[in-house]
């Protein structure tokens, strides 16, 4: 499994972002922890963990990458789009 860090990706947001403005059109890079039906716990870079629904992207795996944004996952990243260290 990739580090916390291939997850912060130039300038993104975290799940704890707080109010950043340049979320609100932007989806946060999550890793998917675990599975449970339609929600995903998931952890971004810095470490925070979220639950996050998944319908729009299933079937989801432990070990995906994720776009989410206001708590659902939008996308899926593909090992040739993650950023390397």
């Amino acid at each position: 499994m990739a580090h916390r860090d291939e997850l912060l990706l130039s300038d993104s947001c975290t799940l704890d972002h707080d109010g950043c403005i340049t979320c609100s059109d932007a989806g946060i890079p999550v890793r998917v922890v675990s599975v449970e039906g339609d929600d995903a716990l998931c952890e971004d870079g810095a470490g925070d963990r979220a639950e996050i629904a998944v319908e729009l992207v299933a079937p989801v795996l432990v070990g995906e990458v994720l776009l989410t944004h206001g708590g659902v996952a939008i996308g899926k990243v593909t090992a040739q789009e993650e950023v390397p260290q």
